[in-house]
C-alpha cells in the first residue's frame, strides 16, 4: 500500500499546477491525515489505504476506457447521428445519447456530445434549442449515477456500505432514473418536441452504429455482472476488473490498428488528464474510511438516534448533498462524508435506504450543481451561464425530484425498522 500511497502523492505533487481548489484543499487534509496516521501506526489497521488504491485504480481503468472510446470512430458518428435528429425528436435522442455514452465516456460523454451540438449552434440559437438542449445532457447525464453500476456513486457508496448489494438497489435505481429524465421531459415538452416518427428515426445503416455502441455497454455491463456471480467477487471489484479488461482489450485492438499509443504512454496521459477526479475521489474515499472509524471507536459514547428520526435523517441525504453542490462541494465529497457518519450510526435494515438516498442525492446533484463537472463542461461549450441554466432550467425538476426521493425514503426506513 506504501509504494501506491507514495506514487499517488507524487502524481498530485507533480500536477499541482493542473490541480483545481477542491483537489487541493482534500490532497492537503489527507497528506495531513495519512502521514499522521503512517507515524503513529493507526493507518496500518485502517480500510483507508485500500480504498484509496481501489478508487485509484478504478479511475485510471475507467481513464483509459474512456480515452479508447473517444478514439473510436463508431462512438464520435453515433453521437453525430445523436445530435443531428429532426428538430422535434432531438430532445429525446439528446438524453438518452448522453445517458448511454455517460456509462463508459463519464463527463467526456458532455464533451463529446456539447462539442457535437455546438457546431450547429447558429441554428439551434434560431430554434431557441440551445438551453433545451443542454438541460437533456445535463438530464441525461444525472440519470447515470443513479443505477449505473460503473458510476462513481455506486462504486463509491457499496464500498461504504458493504453490506448493501448492488442488485438490492438497481431496480429502485433504474426505476429512479425513468421517472427522472420522464419528468424532465415532460417539464421540456412543448410544440417544438413534436416530430414525425419516419423523420425522427435514424436510416438502417444508422441504426447499425448505434446498436453497436449500445452493444458495447451492454456487453461491458453484462461483463460486471458476470465476473459478480461466477467469480464471487464484490459488485465494485466485479465492474474494476471489467473496465480494466475492457479497456486494456479496446486500447490493444487499436494500438494494432496504428490508432493508440503504446501503454505508458497511455497510462501517463490518463493519469495526468484524470488528476483531479483521482486526489478528490481517492481523499474523499480516505476521509469518509478515517470518519466511519472514528465513530465507531467511540462505541457507544455516540448514541445512535432514535428511531423516529432515521426516517428524517435518510431523507434529508440528497437535500444535503445538492446543498453541498451549491457550495462547489463535490457530491463525491458529501456522499463519502455522509455516508462515513451515518454507517455506524443507521440499523443494518435501514443501510440499503440510506445507500439508495446517497446514489439519487448523487445524481439529482448532478444536473442542479452549477460547479459539478458535467455542467461546467457542457454549458462552457455551449456558451451558456451554467448557474443560471440550472436555477431557471432544472430547478422545478430538482425539487420534486427531491421530494419524491425523500418521501420514498423516509417511509422505506420507517416500515423496515416496524419489521
Amino acid at each position: 500500500e506504501m509504494p501506491v500511497a507514495f506514487a499517488l502523492i507524487v502524481l498530485a505533487v507533480l500536477n499541482r499546477q493542473r490541480l483545481n481548489r477542491p483537489a487541493r484543499i482534500i490532497g492537503v487534509i489527507v497528506m495531513v491525515l495519512f502521514f499522521g496516521g503512517w507515524m503513529t501506526g493507526w493507518l496500518a489497521s485502517s480500510d483507508a489505504m485500500p480504498r484509496v488504491i481501489f478508487l485509484g485504480a478504478f479511475l485510471m481503468a475507467l481513464g483509459i476506457l474512456s480515452r479508447a472510446a473517444s478514439r473510436a470512430q463508431d462512438v464520435r458518428r453515433a453521437a453525430s447521428i445523436v445530435a443531428n435528429r429532426p428538430r422535434g425528436a432531438r430532445y429525446l435522442f439528446v438524453m438518452f445519447g448522453t445517458h448511454v455514452f455517460a456509462i463508459f465516456l463519464n463527463f467526456g460523454a458532455a464533451a463529446l456530445m456539447a462539442t457535437l451540438l455546438a457546431q450547429s449552434r447558429d441554428t439551434l440559437v434560431r430554434q431557441n434549442a440551445v438551453e433545451d438542449l443542454t438541460l437533456a445532457m445535463l438530464r441525461g447525464f444525472a440519470a447515470m449515477p443513479m443505477w449505473s453500476p460503473l458510476a462513481l456513486s455506486t462504486i463509491i457508496t457499496l464500498s461504504i456500505l458493504p453490506e448493501v448489494g448492488y442488485f438490492q438497489v438497481l431496480p429502485y435505481g433504474i426505476a429512479a432514473a425513468v421517472l427522472y429524465v420522464g419528468a424532465g421531459y415532460l417539464l421540456s415538452k412543448g410544440p417544438s418536441h413534436e416530430a414525425g416518427l419516419t423523420r425522427a428515426l435514424p436510416s438502417w445503416p444508422e441504426q447499425l452504429v448505434l446498436a453497436r455502441v449500445v452493444l458495447r455497454v451492454v456487453l461491458l455491463v453484462a461483463v460486471a455482472f458476470g465476473l459478480h456471480h461466477l467469480a464471487a467477487l464484490s459488485m465494485p471489484a466485479s465492474v474494476l476488473v471489467a473496465v480494466l479488461c475492457f479497456s486494456l482489450a479496446w486500447w490493444g485492438v487499436q494500438v494494432l490498428a496504428g490508432a493508440a499509443p503504446r501503454l505508458h504512454h497511455e497510462l501517463a496521459a490518463t493519469a495526468e488528464n484524470s488528476v483531479n477526479e483521482i486526489v478528490i475521489v481517492s481523499g474523499a474515499g480516505f476521509l469518509g474510511a478515517v470518519i466511519a472509524e472514528t465513530i465507531s471507536a467511540f462505541g457507544g459514547a455516540i448514541a445512535a438516534p432514535p428511531d423516529i428520526l432515521l426516517p428524517v435523517i435518510v431523507a434529508l441525504v440528497p437535500v444535503a448533498m445538492v446543498g453541498a453542490g451549491l457550495w462547489a462541494v463535490n457530491p463525491i465529497v458529501s456522499a463519502s462524508i455522509l455516508l462515513g457518519v451515518l454507517h455506524p450510526l443507521v440499523p443494518e435494515p435501514a443501510l440499503i435506504w440510506l445507500a439508495l438516498a446517497a446514489i439519487m442525492g448523487w445524481g439529482i446533484t448532478a444536473a442542479s450543481s452549477p460547479f459539478t463537472a458535467n455542467v461546467l463542461i457542457t454549458s462552457r461549450i455551449m456558451g451558456l451561464d451554467g448557474g443560471h441554466l440550472v436555477r431557471r432550467g432544472n430547478l422545478k425538476l430538482t425539487v420534486l425530484a427531491l421530494l419524491a426521493v425523500g418521501l420514498f425514503c423516509a417511509t422505506a426506513v420507517f416500515i423496515s425498522l416496524q419489521r
